[in-house]
């Protein structure tokens, strides 16, 4: 071994003596451009030698470098190589040899052969320039050919250093709130997003990425940038008890966004006035607030806020207040509850009325109600609880009242329309003319007259008694008359003396129609 390391360092001097010498002709060397590792991980370096006709690789000087900036050039060796069958190959810097691995030379095609170094824990000081050295040995005289390429180190994102804390922390609805977060975004450096848990909401919602205080600038052999992102939002109620998420991003992080590197803030308490309750009734009628007499209703009244109503330790402040009013001018009545819970047992008529529910609460000296009413009917037509559902106890619903008026109504409508007709009927009846059972027959052509007492003059009922008494006192004569021919007539005619005993009229007479 002894006399092979001698052989090798006066090859190696000679070889340089004569390094520069001009004309020789001699293979080639090559590599990749550029290699890229993950901390932790593995890289070949890997470094082809091509022979051409009459080249000889002497042992030892096949070698791997590394620019530490040391020596002429500023390459030092790593590792050297010796041709296949014709030696061992070697580390020369221990700070590799731990966590390298040297392959023997092996043939890669027509005169070609591979030396190839394994470098693993890739470390992020390992990101530098690296080259392969062959020296050939030829008819000319020696020559040596080399070939760089460059390692990139990356680094994967890592966990946030600190959870997210809002600024500030006494949080009402309205203000804007501040979080920040600081992390080792990795290389190359990727960014800090952001997520909002809402409460009852399971998926996230993601926000803006946020604002980072500094842009890291990539540098040779560092592989930590810290990055700090903040993130301004004007808070709701709705964000009350919700968690917000800042997690880091980058290439090499593939894994689903929910798994990526992250901080998680506290439930985030965000004060809110109270909102206009909602009243619930047990047993529920729907859209109907009737009940029966006897009956019983619980009043559920909820209301959102915080601090919420009943709830809080400061029940003096947050809390529930029922009353009650029969009637518009009638004084309200405070009831008692149970934490806005209102129960009303053996209802009467006398309980019908207005119940109302305020939610009181308050926070930062400042104090805030609000209210929601319910008006309640009792009595035979109230829907009985459900004790006595199904029983016919002679109450009525609203559409079975509604049916019952609509036909009191209608029967009152025909009956007038019945007495109407009737009445009509008598009136016309009373004003017509017996009418014959069937056309007279005209057998009294020639006109007689015959003196007979004035029936006007002696009808005292008659509304021309007067006058006919003052004007006639004779006997008037009559004659008997055909009828007129026309059908239905009931037109008033005068009678006209023809045979020139009197050239006065003397009577109106009906005209009996024909049959």
């Amino acid at each position: 071994m002894k006399n092979m390391d001698l052989f090798r360092s006066l090859s190696f001097i000679l070889f340089l003596s004569v390094i520069n010498y001009q004309g020789s002709i001699a293979g080639t060397v090559s590599t990749a451009g550029s290699l890229t590792a993950t901390i932790g991980g593995s890289v070949d370096f890997t470094c082809t030698y091509t022979l051409e006709s009459g080249d000889t690789v002497y042992p030892g000087l096949i070698s791997w470098q590394a620019k530490t900036g040391q020596g002429d050039d500023g390459f030092s060796n790593i590792a050297t190589f010796s041709p296949p069958g014709q030696g061992s190959n070697s580390f020369a810097n221990p700070d590799y040899k731990n966590r390298s691995e040297l392959f023997n030379v092996t043939a890669s095609g027509a005169n070609s052969y591979d030396a190839v170094m394994r470098l693993n824990e890739v470390m992020c000081l390992d990101e530098k320039h690296y080259r392969c050295q062959v020296f050939f040995a030829t008819a000319a005289g020696p020559s040596s050919k080399t070939k760089e390429t460059s390692l990139t180190v990356r680094a994967p994102a890592e966990q946030p250093y600190d959870i997210p804390v809002p600024v500030p922390d006494n949080i009402e609805e309205n203000i804007e709130v501040t979080f920040s977060c600081t992390a080792n975004v990795g290389k190359p450096p990727g960014q800090i997003k952001w997520w909002r848990y809402r409460k009852g909401i399971t998926a996230p919602q993601e926000m803006s990425t946020g604002v980072s205080a500094n842009t890291p600038q990539v540098q040779e052999a560092v592989c930590i940038y810290n990055v700090t992102s903040t993130i301004t939002y004007t808070m709701t109620k709705d964000d009350d008890q919700s968690v917000w998420r800042c997690f880091v991003d980058n290439e090499l992080l593939t894994m689903p966004d929910r798994d990526k590197p992250n901080q998680e803030s506290k439930r985030v308490n965000v004060f809110f006035k109270v909102n206009v309750p909602r009243i619930t009734k047990v047993p529920d009628t729907g859209d109907s607030s009737q009940y029966s007499v006897g009956s019983s209703v619980t009043l559920i009244c909820e209301a959102e806020g915080n601090p919420t109503p009943g709830i809080h330790t400061n029940t003096a402040v947050n809390r529930y207040l029922w009353t009650f009013r029969a009637s518009p001018n009638d004084n309200t009545t405070e009831l008692t509850s149970n934490n806005g819970t209102l129960t009303l047992t053996n209802l009467q008529e006398t309980d019908t009325g207005t119940y109302m529910c305020t939610a009181f609460n308050g926070f930062n000296g400042k104090f805030f109600n609000a209210s929601k009413d319910l008006s309640l009917q009792i009595g035979s037509t109230g829907r009985p609880t459900p004790a006595t559902q199904g029983k016919d106890d002679g109450g009525l619903g609203a559409g079975p009242i509604a049916g019952i008026v609509i036909g009191v109504i209608i029967v009152l409508i025909i009956i007038f329309l019945a007495v109407w007709c009737i009445c009509k009927r008598r009136q016309s009846k009373e004003d017509s003319i017996d009418e014959p059972p069937e056309k007279p027959i005209r057998n009294n052509q020639d006109l007689t007259f015959v003196n007979r007492p004035d029936i006007v003059n002696n009808d005292k009922n008659s509304p021309f008694y007067a006058q006919e008494k003052k004007q006639y006192n004779n006997d008037l004569q009559y004659a008997d008359l055909t009828f007129d021919d026309k059908p239905r007539s009931r037109k008033p005619i005068q009678i006209y003396d023809t045979n020139g005993l009197n050239s006065n009229p003397y009577s109106d007479t009906v005209m009996m129609p024909s049959v």
